[in-house]
């Protein structure tokens, strides 16, 4: 057997391996063929292979990622399995230190033809990694620091090759197949039992081959992994295939990584789309949709009660009319706060233009009455009314719980519109016309007043370059479109075209948006005098406001002059 051994590797592998020895794997005895002085080390007195190992281990010679995985081949049980059940070549690439320094080398298990236990005579090997082998290889080790787990695996033959591993995601030594691997660790726990049946569907050799064979594109899978604490967190596996895989050979690069906050922030953002699917986008109650599929839910439930009232919302058609719609939905809105405040532990819903429907689980129909009289109470102070119906019953009933309180609400409408309140309500509205017409009056008795006197009334924003103006003449709109609003480079084009040269540069300091606060700084306003190409005398005065909004340096420039107010 010596001799056989020795010729095979005289004849086989000598030359391309860096380190060479032949190791009887059940006793540990070893004799080396060859060694590399540069990775050579001198452990005088080992004469057990699988202490030899750990001693490299021990000794740093092994870089510490790869140090769990590479201790595997330090156990005897784990190497005489695969050596024992036919594996002809084992292979593990991992990060060695030289006296050159880091290199990446493969450790080799050679078994020649007959390997038996009665015939335990192995080759353990040491070589290079070729160039693909090592680019591919610091890939890995940058890929590390993104994924807790990295295997080589190949289920056509059932192995694999470790290139990065938890520690809790060891598999025990008597563990030699991929497929055993990946079974045992859910078994043992490491995945969510609800979760299981995703895992197992996910890892079967049919589904993956099935996948590959119409398509080279990742396979995912996500699951809850249990962690080094015990609790679970999401992870993510990833399968891509190897250049040489086929059908036959089905090799495959296996990555799991944690995605806990990913996942989790995706779920969220699920869940928001599906809310703001199910929401009234001006009151942010619950809307139709979502009132007809917790309605169509409730009934297939058992008959527990349940309270419905009703709503709706008197006046909104004449408040839209006369006021507008902001008053319109200025009310709904006052009306929908209303009943989420006096009816939190129910689910509300805007289900029309003005009417609202709330459920509970919790008040009987008296008491729900008594919270509608609340909420009209509430609602009054601010001049808004409402007619409400309410019925109660087993909610496999709720249909006609809806349509009871529907039309209960209905008759209270009815007999709103033949009270004195409907009355009240629209001398309240007409008032506040009036008041809002007497406003408009004024204000454009104000503005005439202005364009007689004045060129031109700005509020300025000095930090952001922008402008709203009480006055402002047409030309000068024109002027601002084309500065893409910008004062400053409106001001700049006025200056050019409009403003005399011998007041020009003064115009220009007066104006300069960027020193302008350190000048307003005293409280002073800042006034200039000049005159326009046409001759027209002008005068600008520009002053600081007393209060700015954050954020904000908001002045007043007032321009006086020319004829009416025509231009600037």
């Amino acid at each position: 057997m010596n001799g056989n051994i020795y010729d095979f590797v005289n004849n086989t592998l000598l030359d391309a391996f860096l380190q060479l020895a032949r190791v009887n794997v059940v006793t540990g005895e070893y004799e080396y063929f060859k060694q590399d002085p540069e990775i050579k080390e001198d452990f005088e007195g080992i004469y057990d292979v699988y202490e030899y190992m750990k001693k490299l281990a021990s000794e740093e010679y092994v870089y510490p990622e790869f140090r769990k995985e590479y201790l595997r081949f330090s156990d005897p049980e784990y190497v005489r399995k695969r050596v024992f059940s036919g594996e002809k070549m084992i292979v593990y690439r991992y990060k060695r230190k030289t006296s050159a320094g880091g290199r990446w080398v493969a450790f080799c298990i050679i078994a020649p033809k007959g390997c038996s236990p009665e015939k335990p005579w192995v080759v353990f090997g040491l070589r290079d990694s070729d160039t693909d082998t090592t680019a591919i290889a610091d890939a890995m080790s940058a890929l590390s620091n993104i994924y807790h787990k990295i295997l080589k695996v190949n289920f056509t033959k059932d192995t694999f090759e470790i290139v990065k591993a938890d520690d809790n995601e060891l598999p025990g030594s008597n563990v030699t197949g991929i497929k055993e691997w990946l079974v045992s660790f859910a078994e043992e726990g490491n995945v969510h039992e609800e979760d299981m049946d995703v895992y197992r569907e996910f890892i079967e050799t049919e589904h993956i081959k099935e996948h590959f064979s119409s398509k080279k594109t990742r396979l995912s899978c996500r699951y809850r992994r249990k962690n080094a604490e015990g609790g679970f967190r999401w992870a993510q596996m990833d399968l891509l295939p190897n250049i040489d895989y086929s059908s036959g050979n089905m090799t495959l690069m296996l990555f799991v990584k944690d995605v806990h906050e990913e996942h989790m922030a995706e779920l969220r953002h699920r869940q928001e789309l599906v809310d703001n699917y199910n929401r009234d986008a001006l009151t942010l109650l619950y809307n139709r949709h979502k009132f007809n599929e917790d309605t169509a839910d409730i009934r297939d439930e058992d008959d527990n009660p349940i309270t419905c009232v009703y709503m709706d919302v008197n006046g909104l058609h004449e408040l839209n009319n006369l006021l507008g719609h902001q008053k319109g939905d200025d009310m709904l809105c006052c009306v929908a706060d209303t009943l989420k405040k006096y009816f939190p532990d129910s689910k509300s819903y805007r289900i029309g233009g003005d009417e609202f429907v709330t459920l509970s689980r919790t008040l009987s129909k008296d008491a729900a009455e008594r919270v509608v009289e609340r909420m009209r109470d509430s609602l009054a102070k601010n001049n808004y009314e409402i007619s409400a119906g309410t019925e109660s019953g087993d909610s496999s009933n709720i249909y006609n719980i809806v349509g009871a309180a529907e039309l209960s609400m209905r008759k209270d409408k009815e007999a709103y519109y033949k009270s004195s309140d409907h009355d009240r309500r629209k001398r309240g509205i007409n008032a506040e016309l009036e008041q809002l017409l007497t406003e408009k009056r004024d204000a454009e008795y104000f503005l005439r007043l202005i364009a007689t006197r004045y060129a031109g009334v700005y509020f300025v924003d000095v930090e952001r370059d922008t402008l709203r103006y009480i006055y402002i003449p047409e030309y000068f709109k024109k002027l601002l479109q084309r500065s893409s609003f910008s004062f400053s480079t409106a001001m700049d084009v006025y200056a050019e075209n409009y403003v005399r040269k011998d007041y020009y540069d003064s115009f220009k300091e007066v104006t300069d948006l960027k020193t302008l606060p350190e000048r307003l700084g005293s409280g002073a306003a800042v006034c200039l005098e000049y005159i326009k190409v046409d001759g027209t005398e002008m005068e600008l005065k520009i002053l600081k406001m007393n209060k700015s909004a954050e954020g904000k340096y908001e002045t007043i420039w007032i321009f006086t002059g020319g004829s009416g107010g025509s231009e600037l």
